[in-house]
This record gives C-alpha cells, sequence and structure tokens, in this order.
C-alpha cells in the first residue's frame, strides 16, 4: 500500500484543541501527502502542490498553518482550514473539471524562495518576541516573521547539521543554537555570534536541558 511504502520518513505534528477536546495528528509521508487524524479517525489527506520529495515541516498554532519547505525551495504555508477543504487527496487522478465540482483547489498562504533546500523547521514563540518561522537552510540561516516576511537572516560559515532557538534574553532578540560538521557549537544571538565551542563529534540534534 501507499502507507507502508511511504512511511520511510515522517513527520507527526500534534496539536491539542481545548475547546473541541480533541487531539489532532497530522503524518507527512514520502509522496508529499499530508494525513490528518482527530483522535484515532481519519480526517483527511491532501497532497501538497509540486512536492518532489518532503522537506521538514512544522506547525504553526498563532496563524493555525502547516509551513514547510518545497522541492522548488520555497517554504510555504499552508492554512488548516485550506487544507481541510479542498479537493481530497483520494481524487488526485480525476480531471480538472471534476476536481471543480468536487471540492475547492489547495492555495497556498504565502510562500518565500530561499534558493536553498532546508533540514529544519522550528516555529517559536517567547514572551518578549513575536511569533517567528527559523529555517535552518543548507548554507543560510533564516528568521521569518509568521506572514512569511524576512525578519533577519545569517550566512554561516561551515555546513550546519542542526539547531535550536532556545530562548529570548532580551526584547526583540533570539538565541539560537547551531552545530556544523566542522564539530563545532555556534551560539547566536539574532545574527551576532556570541559563544562557540569544538565538540568530540558533529552534533546532530541539539536541545536544552535543565539541570540540578
Amino acid at each position: 500500500d501507499k502507507i507502508i511504502t511511504f512511511i520511510k520518513r515522517i513527520s507527526y505534528l500534534i496539536s491539542s484543541n481545548s475547546s473541541l477536546g480533541r487531539d489532532l495528528i497530522c503524518i507527512q509521508s514520502m509522496d508529499g501527502m499530508l494525513m490528518v487524524f482527530e483522535q484515532e479517525s481519519y480526517a483527511f489527506g491532501r497532497f501538497l502542490p509540486g512536492s518532489l520529495l518532503p522537506g521538514p515541516l512544522a506547525y504553526s498554532y498563532r496563524t493555525d498553518s502547516f509551513i514547510t519547505v518545497s522541492s522548488c525551495r520555497q517554504v510555504e504555508s499552508y492554512k488548516y482550514q485550506v487544507l481541510a477543504f479542498a479537493t481530497d487527496a483520494d481524487k488526485r487522478q480525476e480531471t480538472e473539471q471534476q476536481k471543480l465540482g468536487s471540492g475547492k483547489r489547495l492555495v497556498v498562504d504565502w510562500t518565500l524562495n530561499i534558493g536553498e533546500q532546508a533540514l529544519d523547521i522550528c516555529i517559536v514563540s517567547f514572551n518578549q518576541s513575536a511569533s517567528s518561522v527559523f529555517v535552518l537552510g543548507e548554507r543560510n540561516f533564516f528568521c521569518l516573521k509568521d506572514n512569511g516576511q524576512i525578519r533577519f537572516m545569517k550566512k554561516l560559515d561551515c555546513s550546519p547539521s542542526c539547531f535550536l532557538p532556545y530562548c529570548s534574553v532580551s526584547e526583540g532578540t533570539i538565541n539560537t543554537l547551531i552545530g556544523n560538521h566542522s564539530n563545532m557549537l555556534h551560539v547566536y544571538q539574532d545574527v551576532t555570534l556570541k559563544w562557540a565551542t569544538q565538540l568530540p563529534h558533529i552534533p546532530v540534534a541539539v536541545r536544552v536541558g535543565c539541570l540540578q
């Protein structure tokens, strides 16, 4: 089956809707399809336009949108409501005339061409700053507003391997950890390098812990 074939790479995004008392789960498959489940029930499936290989995927609570980077090297945002009311994925092979009669066309909310593939996406919102979309590219690090406008970008000296926006230490700024393939871990405050350390290995993931 399609799901068994493309289950090799799956991204899970879980959101809780307290007003409706249910959990929503989104699963991304290798053929560019997003499958949404409400609790244990399958709700709908949608193919993202022009998807060749799945990119990193994140959910924005602030805008109720799914944000990904497409094979066209564009950051794309899709509203949940647009996904929910678009033409069902099962009708992908139907003619255009049939599609017009069976549902609405899936329309992207906004796009931004970053000119490179993305390694990861992270959406953060701290008390001192507005919601921001962070995209780690192959050569650059991007911070976007939740409407797709660039807040800032930083060209990286080494090929990055992982990143984590982890706190806001002053008004309007965000600290970010970025690991690279030169066995280094850098700490940036927006685009300013604040600290760096040599590691005995290439970091593949970073997290912040609270230790006694």
